[in-house]
């Protein structure tokens, strides 16, 4: 049976739809709409859960709340000739009669639980709305045995499209910035960007089959049985349960894991439930002077591991990775270096802690660990977590003579490590870090990672950057959806042409925005906020904004807080507002930036700052000029 969606008819079928269909379809499609005229008779439009969005299917079709009655005769004029055509007007009657129904908000999510659902999304494969009286658990078992997705049965089986629908309208306003009243644009963004899908199943009456079609008509897809009775909308006709499994991940909105072959496994004797362990250590490892730990990029013939020497009564330990990778540099190094420490506490009995260029190891009674096996579990962790690098060499150094000749080195090494990182500046590096880790549910957004303009979400610049050269992303879980099939969240950019040196633009940087958001973001400046700031996504920890109070400048905000800024926005506000695009005089950042030589450079960097929350404030300390207005904290 074939598992790719049906194109007949477009989804979004206009006038002349109703031709395609038989006179049987025709009368299930009059029945079901001249029923939702009788369930909707007498009523008024009233708000659903959100402030922001309290009725999004009427938004959508007409721009603003029309008169119950007007939608109703739209309605009754086209039963006979043109029923498809009335499937739009339908969905606001859809609407009119949800929201005089009790018991919304448990199924529609307020304002703050809508952005984390959607935020959320990007590490399931979507939503489904069951329709029909098929058992419900018994679907999403079968479903959730292979995938990963949310189920919305909603309020009563009749309506149970309208969860979703609610919620992936909602998505297209904010995420897709759609203008309100442009259903065909809607039903685009629905169709190509949001991660919902209906099964139909069972048996359904004509409303049910009716809203169906009304919500293939704004953009969902659905799985459908094979008697199913209208020849459009994008589906997949399919019956077993094991064909529907295989039909929900099969249309382009829905997410599908990245395919990463050939990730080294971690030895049986690495297990990550062991880094939660408590014991006391019966002795220690590396807390010694003479004790050292430092990877260094270098030729790697052999890989493998050598140790010289045995423990003293000192336990002194010295161990140098030699890493044959490139470019390799002194953020790569430093990164995995500690990555690859923290990974040793995987071993039973064995708690791990890189400090001062030494490698402590304290050991539990019993424990059945060895030099040798630190040095495995050690190049095990690297290319478990960094499979691009294929040779490294453990050398694991235990000898007294050999521990005081090599330690001075190793220290050397890390200092002018150090001294290296901190004279990096966007100028002296080729290229910089994308990364489109939260474009499954933002698809105007893409990252760009310097080391003078940290990752958002307050992971680290490092992080990004190695995945990006010698790994992936988050690749047990990040779902992809068609724009970035198959490849790597984390990557990598030319910097170009320096347009602005001030405001942070370059012609590699919006070169690769419109290529990574297909075209829907062409051109950031790194360091202003005025026409074309760094896009948000979701997991921003502090929000930059243009504000004329206290006095005009720039206001910070840190995630979280619960007061207003004096222009009376809250974080919600300044969250929708940057929310997965591009808004003019507002950015995301995380604190790391806070402390980059070229913190808003464009507004004269803190001299710019007006206000900020308090723990904006915390985070700076002393450090904060005395100019700087702070917020009231708030619970």
């Amino acid at each position: 049976m074939n598992r790719t969606p049906s194109e007949k008819s477009h989804t979004h079928a206009g006038p002349g739809a109703s031709a395609a269909l038989t006179p049987e379809a025709r009368v299930v499609l009059r029945d079901g709409l001249a029923e939702l005229l009788d369930m909707t008779e007498g009523l008024a439009f009233k708000p659903v859960v959100s402030e922001r969005y309290p009725l999004p299917l009427a938004a959508a079709v007409y721009g603003e709340t029309p008169e119950p009655e007007s939608v109703r005769r739209e309605v009754e004029s086209r039963l006979d000739d043109e029923p498809v055509a009335a499937l739009e007007a339908a969905l606001a009657l859809l609407e009119l009669y949800e929201s005089n129904q009790p018991g919304q908000e448990e199924h529609v999510p307020h304002d703050a639980s809508f952005l984390n659902a959607c935020f959320g999304s990007k590490r399931i494969n979507g939503w489904i709305a069951p329709l029909g009286d098929g058992d419900v658990q018994e679907l999403e078992t079968a479903v959730n045995a292979r995938w990963q997705f949310r189920l919305f049965p909603g309020r009563t089986r009749r309506t149970a499209v309208y969860p979703l629908l609610n919620r992936l309208v909602r998505y297209g306003f904010v995420y897709g910035r759609i203008t309100p009243g442009d259903s065909h644009a809607m039903g685009h963004f629905i169709e190509e960007f949001t991660p919902g899908v209906m099964v139909c199943r069972g048996e359904m009456d004509s409303l049910e089959l009716t809203l169906s079609l009304a919500a293939m008509k704004s953009g969902v897809p659905a799985v459908v049985p094979a008697d199913y009775p209208f020849p459009l909308g994008r589906r997949i006709a399919a019956d077993s349960l094991d064909e529907i499994v295989e039909s929900v991940v099969a249309f382009p909105n829905i997410r599908r894991l990245l395919d990463v072959a050939g990730i080294p496994r971690l030895p049986d004797y690495m297990d990550p439930s062991a880094m939660a362990e408590k014991f006391e250590p019966e002795v220690v490892w590396g807390d010694t002077p003479d004790s050292f730990y430092v990877l260094r990029k270098g030729s790697v013939t052999e890989p493998g591991v050598d140790v010289v020497g045995e423990l003293s009564a000192e336990d002194s330990l010295g161990i140098a990775l030699t890493a044959d990778a490139e470019p390799m540099d002194a953020f790569d190094r430093r990164y995995i270096e500690m990555r690859a420490a923290r990974a040793l506490s995987m071993l039973r009995g064995v708690r791990s802690e890189g400090e001062e260029g030494r490698l402590k190891l304290q050991i539990a009674a019993g424990a059945d660990v060895s030099p040798r096996r630190i040095g495995e579990a050690l190049a095990a962790a690297i290319r478990h977590e960094f499979p691009k690098i294929e040779k490294i060499h453990a050398r694991v150094v235990l000898d007294k003579d050999s521990l005081r000749s090599e330690k001075n080195l190793a220290r050397q090494e890390i200092a002018a490590r150090e001294a290296e990182i901190a004279a990096t500046s966007e100028e002296t590096v080729d290229e910089f870090v994308t990364c489109v880790g939260c474009s499954p549910f933002a698809p105007d957004h893409v990252c760009i990672l310097t080391p003078e303009r940290p990752p958002q979400c307050d992971r680290c610049y490092e992080h990004i950057k190695t995945g990006a050269l010698y790994g992936f992303d988050d690749m047990s879980n990040i779902h992809h959806r068609t724009l970035h099939a198959g490849i790597n969240s984390f990557g990598t950019c030319a910097k170009g042409e320096c347009l602005d040196a001030v405001a942070g633009e370059w012609s590699g940087v919006n070169e690769a925005a419109a290529r990574l958001t297909g075209g829907r973001t062409t051109r950031i400046q790194l360091h202003c906020l005025d026409t074309a700031p760094t896009t948000g996504c979701g997991c921003f920890q502090m929000v930059m904004f243009k504000t004329d109070r206290p006095r005009p400048g720039i206001g910070i905000m840190r995630r979280g807080y619960k007061g207003r800024a004096p222009d009376g926005r809250s974080w919600q506000d300044l969250h929708y507002a940057l929310a997965g695009k591009q808004t003019p005089s507002v950015a995301g950042a995380g604190p790391g930036y806070l402390y980059s030589r070229r913190f808003l450079a464009a507004h004269g960097g803190w001299k710019g700052v007006v206000w900020v929350s308090p723990g904006v404030a915390d985070l700076m300390g002393e450090a904060l000029p005395e100019h700087v207005a702070v917020g009231p904290r708030a619970n």
